[in-house]
């Protein structure tokens, strides 16, 4: 399964709209696709969180690049961490050259003005992603239940703008070793550990932003490495290499 043979388009969409080369592909169009064909070549997490995977593949599915297959099979092209498989379905262009093509057109006409907006849209839309795959990832790693994730939903509606991505990462690791703290302390009371996930989170934001030379400022981590979507964005799409960790989202930052 998941072969590290390159695929070949071999089942064409009549259903699906006409795109001729990579130049029609659009922003989003080209940089989910390479996104895509870079989780397949390194086995490394398509997007943060599985809603953002899906999500991503619908994208690629309605513009008649993918198909997602409904059963497994022995040749399927699997999803690092999820069971999804998918068929190459794009007769335009071969895909042993896509990958090339796609970072050229990205590299070009993707560092170009008239683009900036879009990706703008997506650093925004990554910054939740990414913030809950990581708080996700501590409340696990200190066995507590995905349950807790909800607290994060009305911080990060508030917050989300302010924040540079590496302030929400240190954020999450503190506050989740205040609830290990708090949990030794009053074992089994899930309401006391909301209660301190909660009010840790934006006290920990606010120190993270105030301290000096970006010393609460996490950059990824080996324990839990970036999505193929987060590295393509910030190193191809755009340079935006270590802002895309260390501040908020910005346009005259892209």
């Amino acid at each position: 399964m998941n072969s590290t043979k390159p695929l070949l388009a071999d089942a064409s969409r009549p259903d699906a709209p006409i795109i001729s080369d990579v130049q029609h592909l659009g922003a989003r169009g080209a940089l989910y696709l390479l996104s895509l064909v870079h989780a397949h070549n390194t086995r490394a997490r398509l997007a943060p969180t599985p809603q953002a995977t899906h999500a991503l593949l619908s994208v690629l599915v309605m513009l008649g690049l993918i198909r997602v297959d409904p059963q497994l099979q022995p040749d399927s092209n699997i999803v690092a961490g999820e069971k999804i498989a998918w068929t190459y379905t794009w007769t335009q262009t071969p895909f042993t050259e896509l990958e090339g093509c796609l970072k050229h057109y990205l590299t070009s006409n993707g560092r170009q003005s008239a683009y900036a907006t879009s990706w703008l849209e997506i650093w925004q839309e990554l910054i939740p992603q990414e913030v809950t795959a990581y708080l996700q990832h501590q409340l696990r790693i200190h066995q507590f239940g995905d349950v807790f994730l909800s607290e994060l939903a009305p911080i990060l509606a508030r917050d989300e703008s302010q924040y540079g991505l590496g302030h929400w990462r240190y954020a999450c690791w503190a506050a989740v070793r205040s609830m290990a703290s708090v949990s030794l302390q009053y074992p089994g009371n899930a309401e006391i550990l909301k209660f301190t996930l909660s009010s840790e989170l934006p006290r920990r934001l606010r120190y993270a932003r105030a301290a000096m030379d970006g010393k609460l400022c996490f950059s990824p981590s080996h324990s839990l490495p970036d999505s193929a979507l987060t590295q393509v964005f910030s190193t191809i799409a755009t340079d935006l290499g270590d802002t895309f960790w260390m501040s908020p989202p910005a346009l005259g930052l892209i």
